[in-house]
């Protein structure tokens, strides 16, 4: 079933990926986030420079918020945040860049549905030049 929902997710003609790169997959975790209840996940980033892409897509019943935060040390900086009221076909999309190779990622994500556990895929792409 995901497998179905990735690839018609990245079939559909909005979706832009950057036009100089490559996708090399990284990480993919499954995250289940109980009724009104809150998931990180944390990724130690490669020790190297590089731009990553985040994509989260969920069947859940929303809404859902997903917010990307850059731990930099002990400190941690909100790049973006989204909040989905889609019903069953949420996506989100974002860049991002590590160009010290010092950085991790944070992604949360946030269930406002108080009967529904919401199951997110969520994958981290590696995007190198060509």
């Amino acid at each position: 079933m995901w497998r179905l929902l990735l690839l018609g997710l990245a079939l559909l003609p909005g979706m832009v990926f950057a036009e100089s790169a490559t996708e090399n997959y990284l990480y993919y975790r499954d995250a289940n986030v109980p009724p009104f209840q809150e998931s990180r996940e944390f990724f130690d980033m490669p020790n190297r420079p590089g731009q990553y892409e985040v994509n989260l897509v969920s069947d859940a019943m929303g809404p859902l918020t997903f917010r990307i935060v850059r731990v930099k040390g002990e400190s941690e900086i909100t790049m973006v945040q989204q909040r989905s009221y889609s019903v069953g076909s949420h996506a989100f999309q974002a860049a991002f860049s590590n160009p010290s190779g010092e950085d991790d990622l944070i992604v949360e994500i946030a269930n406002s549905n108080p009967a529904a556990i919401a199951k997110v895929a969520v994958i981290v792409v590696e995007l190198t030049n060509r």
